[in-house]
Order: C-alpha cells, then structure tokens, then sequence
C-alpha cells in the first residue's frame, strides 16, 4: 500500500512561445505526456512515459510546442517516420492536443488525449501556431528515409554466440585438471 506521495504541479504551457530547440524542456515533456497520457496513435494503449515525443510538423519547419507534440510510441514513431507523406500515414495535431490521422487506404481516425475526461484543464487549447494548413517539410533530394536494418539477424547473432560458447567449453575441456579442491 503506498504510504506517501510527492505531488508536484504539472503547469500547462499555455500561450506560451515556442522553444527554440528540438528536445522539449523537461516541463514541456512532463507537460504533454501528462495530457496525452498513452502513445496517439489508434488504438495503441503504450504509456506516454515509455513513448517518444513527436513533432507533428516535423522540426525545425515545425515548432517544438505543445500544439505540435505528441506522444508516440517507438514502434508507431517508426512508421509515422518513415511510411508517412501523401501514400501513407498522415497526421494533423490541433490545439487542444486532438489528432487525426488518415491511413493510406484514406480512412480517418481521430485519438483525443487520454486526460480528456480526467484532467480537462490540460486539454484547453494552446497556441495557435498557424492559419489554415500547416507547412509542410520538403524532402531531402537524393536522400530517402529507410527503416533501420541490422547488420546480422538475431538469428545470426545467436547462431555466432551459441558457436562462440561452444568452442570457450571446448577449450576449457581441452586443459587439463588437478585433483579437486575437497
């Protein structure tokens, strides 16, 4: 049972001016996970403390503020990441932290943040940060975003240290023993 607890004030940014940086402030993180409660993409349940924060509008075109932040699990971060753009996922944050999304086959969902209906002062709107659609980042020429790869599957990797394990027992049976220590 939990005998005490430290409380501390979550503040909400507010109006407050974008910062001018791509790592939010530890307020701001604190601030936007609190009021996203668990990863924005549909239907995942991962909890924001786990997740990464996420430009909507992808730094430095876009903003690092409240209204274009979100929380987004590393496994849907990938996939806004690099299956995003006119064929494949696409996203638009309004201010009071509200996201719809629309799939590639065009079907629109919208995820509300999970403080909706506990903490709704976290939810007020917060700054407006531009009329009509939002900018959008051009494309690096010659340069095409791809999923990380590994070098060696985890198959191969297993494969080399059962390998290694075995030829460490083959020495160490190889050498021989004294009598035993009793």
């Amino acid at each position: 049972m939990l005998t005490r607890a430290h409380l501390r004030r979550v503040t909400h940014p507010g109006d407050a001016q974008a910062e001018d940086r791509y790592l939010p402030s530890r307020a701001l993180a604190e601030f936007v996970r609190c009021r996203d409660v668990t990863c924005r993409f549909p239907g995942c349940d991962c909890p924001a403390t786990d997740a990464d924060l996420d430009h909507t509008v992808p730094y430095p075109v876009g903003p690092t503020h409240a209204s274009n932040l979100r929380a987004l699990c590393r496994f849907h971060h990938l996939i806004k990441t690099f299956w995003g753009g006119p064929d494949g996922w696409r996203d638009r944050q309004l201010p009071d932290g509200t996201v719809i999304w629309t799939s590639p086959t065009g079907h629109t969902y919208v995820t509300y943040p999970g403080s909706r209906d506990l903490f709704p002062q976290l939810c007020r709107p917060t700054a407006t940060l531009w009329h009509g659609e939002p900018p959008t980042p051009e494309r690096c020429e010659g340069r095409d975003a791809m999923m990380p790869r590994r070098r060696h599957t985890r198959a191969q990797n297993r494969a080399r240290h059962i390998a290694a394990q075995r030829r460490l027992n083959e020495q160490h049976g190889a050498q021989p023993h004294g009598p035993p220590p009793f």
